[in-house]
């Protein structure tokens, strides 16, 4: 029997559709847009679709019988086509028509198995038999095709997988709902519950780009949990997999503060190693004797960089500018330069810190710590008084740092030592030389964000424009400057750092805060590059320029310094430049994330301070606006938001007003705040 077309449905047609994975009998009782009312054997009115359709003709009841008659033959008829169904053997038809390429109707299948006439009834046992056993046969357009032996094999893997999916499914949910819900959780294997912890993982740190996404959302709907990545984290918390202030930023980077134990363990045997004791006069200057002091934040413990004073015969003044030599324990390509090159810096987040080497190294035998005889690359510059370069020399080094000042420290001996003030002064000379050459000065505070075990939350405020800042950043520039020259006279390629011209201020905004200055002009900096070639910085006012004096923290560091020290020996460039570019492009790449993780991460601190304190009232700097909304910053902590404006007000570009803070959200990186004073200068019609 050919099978019917849809418009053949009438009142009293029997057919049969699926209900929830179950197949039932139902009779048409009528028709309206391609839509049927329908009597189930249930005693059930549905109306259905037509892709809800899954047989029909043959079979006639006669609407007219009253309702009860006609639920109780779809019963007798349903209970017909069951018994039917026990006496088909898929796999036996299957092997009459295996290879024969043909398709088949229901009913025309049905004549293989009953010698009786075929009937309706015997031609839905069928289908619902086959449609049950989907291993077989496939079922496209109402006809039914037997699958080749290697189909036949792919089927049942997916069958498998399916059922296994749908068996993982159940458990999850059920596992899920009871912990949302805060129940007491049924038991799961370890297996189980590490893959649904992983699931949750997933789904939290990378959303709809998660690689269990379709499980996910069914997982979650089933669990009748919002499928959200929150929802996923406040679960992960409750289990005791993550805390309350997990970092999920490094977490999304699958980036981790630990080592594999190969690289743990060959920083350990580098640190081993005597290498101190036995190191050859010729090759380096014993720089000892000199009064050499590192200068950095209270915290800091990995020293990278050192400075020294000499008062020469002729009233002339040597600077030495020391740096950790990292390259002599880290070798191009060994284990350790690799783990270096992956990471590409250190990270230095309010709550830890990850570090660019072990801390054998980092903190140990490469870092300038004070009594302790390090190895160091050393720029030695001779200055007159009036702070102009007179020769510089570039060695290899032993030095022995006998101080360790904080910035705090400089600020309050500087007038009192004569060498931090000398130094200080010569500073200031070189600076004042850049900024006649066209060099921009916009110095933004630093917001340190520091969390301690107990997790208190400390934020310190360090200005720039103060003595041991001005002092460090100024020789390190200087030191930065010299390794590039050196390297691009020789055409030796290194990771130069090159900014070109920035804008210039086409719209004049005047304000009394030097905040708003800075930020305004920092907008029109052209963004540095890194290249292989050498080329000019504008805001530094330098004709090229690289970064060496963090070998210990920055991987581009560590390989100008290999590059430099080459170089000084007379060998030939460690790398080429095709190499370095290969390179450059990773780290570019892993800076990017690691510039957000650091910014997004201080931020959260940030947030959490200040719902931590119950900060309401502050004052906030306008940086610009629109019709709807002026962008501010709250200075106290460099913190950008939006702040929505009443109707026909405006403010002026560089005022300060004072903000009401409604809302703060630190995991969800919300800070919502009003104006919290009427506006003094309402729009004009």
């Amino acid at each position: 029997m050919t099978r019917p077309g849809l418009e053949e449905i009438t009142a009293g047609t029997v057919l049969e559709f699926f209900e929830s994975k179950q197949v039932l009998c139902g009779v048409c009782l009528g028709v309206k847009n391609q839509r049927f009312t329908v009597l189930t054997e249930q005693n059930k009115e549905m109306n259905l679709s037509q892709s809800r359709l899954i047989h029909w003709g043959g079979t006639f009841l006669d609407p007219g019988l009253g309702r009860d008659e006609l639920v109780k033959r779809l019963g007798e008829m349903s209970a017909l086509r069951k018994a039917f169904m026990t006496r088909i053997d898929v796999p036996e038809l299957w092997s009459l028509l295996e290879g024969e390429g043909e398709s088949y109707d229901a009913r025309a299948l049905a004549g293989f198995v009953f010698n009786s006439p075929v009937t309706a009834d015997h031609a839905a046992a069928l289908q619902r038999v086959l449609l049950e056993d989907r291993l077989f046969f496939q079922f496209k357009d109402g006809r039914f095709f037997a699958r080749s032996r290697e189909k036949v094999e792919q089927r049942r893997q997916e069958i498998e997988r399916e059922e296994q999916r749908e068996a993982q499914l159940e458990e999850g949910s059920e596992w899920l709902h009871a912990l949302w819900n805060r129940k007491p959780r049924p038991p799961l294997s370890a297996d189980s519950e590490e893959r649904f912890v992983e699931i949750l993982k997933d789904f939290c740190l990378h959303g709809q780009e998660s690689v269990h996404i379709s499980f996910a959302r069914e997982l979650f709907k089933r669990a009748n949990v919002p499928a959200q990545q929150n929802a996923a984290f406040r679960m992960l918390v409750r289990l005791g997999i993550w805390h309350e202030d997990e970092n999920l930023y490094l977490l999304e980077q699958n980036l981790t503060p630990e080592f594999p134990p190969e690289i743990q363990q060959a920083g350990a045997r580098i640190a081993a190693r005597d290498f101190l004791s036995r190191w050859d006069p010729s090759r380096r200057k014993d720089l000892r004797d000199l009064h050499t002091f590192t200068v950095d934040h209270s915290l800091t413990r990995d020293y990278d960089d050192a400075l020294s004073l000499r008062t020469l015969e002729d009233g002339s003044y040597e600077v030495g500018i020391h740096i950790a030599d990292a390259a002599e324990f880290v070798h191009k390509e060994d284990c350790l330069d690799l783990e270096a090159q992956e990471r590409a810096s250190s990270i230095y987040l309010p709550d830890g810190r990850i570090a660019m080497l072990p801390v054998e190294l980092s903190e140990g035998v490469c870092s300038l710590k004070a009594h302790e005889d390090r190895f160091a690359l050393s720029f030695l510059i001779r200055v007159d008084p009036e702070g102009t370069f007179l020769e510089h020399e570039i060695v290899s080094s032993v030095i022995r740092v006998k101080e360790q000042l904080t910035y705090e420290t400089v600020n309050e001996r500087c007038r009192e030592e004569p060498f931090l003030r000398i130094l200080y002064e010569l500073a200031l000379r070189f600076r004042n030389q850049r900024i006649a050459r066209g060099a921009i000065l916009l110095p933004l505070p630093e917001i340190h964000v520091y969390v301690d075990s107990a997790g208190m939350i400390r934020i310190h405020r360090y200005e720039k424009e103060i003595p041991g800042q001005i002092m460090v950043s100024e020789w390190m520039i200087a030191a930065n400057y010299l390794a590039a020259a050196y390297l691009a006279e020789r055409g030796i390629p290194t990771v130069f750092r090159g900014q070109g011209e920035c804008r210039p201020e086409n719209e004049l905004v005047q304000s009394r805060h030097e905040l708003f200055a800075v930020y305004r002009r920092r907008r029109l900096f052209s963004r540095a590059e890194l290249d292989t070639e050498p080329r000019s910085h504008c805001s530094l006012a330098l004709p090229c320029y690289t970064t060496i004096t963090s070998p210990i923290r920055r991987y581009s560091d560590l390989i100008s310094q290999r590059q430099l020290k080459q170089a000084l020996g007379g060998g030939e460039a460690l790398y080429t430049r095709e190499e370095l570019q290969q390179i450059l492009a990773r780290l570019t790449a892993t800076q990017s994330k690691i510039f957000y993780i650091q910014r997004k991460w201080t931020r959260y601190w940030l947030l959490k301070y200040i719902e931590q304190e119950d900060l309401q009232i502050r004052e906030a700097l306008v940086l610009d606006q629109n019709d709807r909304y002026a962008h501010v910053v709250i200075p106290e902590f460099l913190l950008e938001t939006s702040v929505p404006l009443p109707e026909k007000t405006r403010l002026q570009q560089g005022e300060m007003v004072r903000i009401r803070i409604d809302r703060v959200n630190p995991r969800e990186d919300i800070l919502r705040v009003q104006l919290a004073e009427p506006p003094s200068r309402p729009h004009a019609e």
